[in-house]
């Protein structure tokens, strides 16, 4: 295995935007219909999440690898669960929504302009109790077998 970054920002899934949504931020907040103001809210949202994943993926001079990466999610269980049902699934496969391709979608929209030059790598989500989420990236290059 090779090197480890930890990310400690809750995981966000993707947001699509259209060149629609630059109006939001054209029309000042107190002018918004509640609609907008909840959309343009989810947009700066989605924007914190990319620069603090850039920032730290800086702070480490780590790069996502082209060949060889394993993204692991931890996703915060629900507040309102029982604290029993929260202990049982700490560290257990997270199987609802968030999808997984949307928040691989969203660390690849904050690393890099194309993802264009990957070739492979591996991705799971978990369950973990906890107040907030992170998420693990480990540079793994793997040798490409040959028939």
């Amino acid at each position: 295995m090779g090197k480890t970054i930890t990310f400690n920002v809750t995981p966000i899934s993707h947001l699509r935007t259209t060149q629609g949504d630059r109006i939001f931020f054209r029309i000042p907040r107190e002018k918004l219909y509640p609609s907008g103001l909840r959309r343009l809210e989810r947009i700066e949202q989605y924007n914190k999440y990319k620069i603090a994943i850039l920032a730290i993926a800086n702070s480490h001079k780590f790069t996502f690898p082209h060949i060889g990466a394993v993204m692991k999610f931890y996703l915060p269980v629900p507040k309102s669960w029982s604290e029993k049902k929260k202990r049982a699934h700490h560290l257990q496969y997270h199987t609802s929504r968030k999808d997984l391709d949307n928040l691989i979608k969203g660390v690849l929209d904050a690393m890099m302009k194309e993802d264009k030059h990957i070739a492979h790598f591996e991705a799971a989500k978990f369950w973990v109790n906890a107040d907030s989420g992170y998420l693990t990236i480990t540079d793994t290059y793997l040798e490409p077998k040959i028939k």
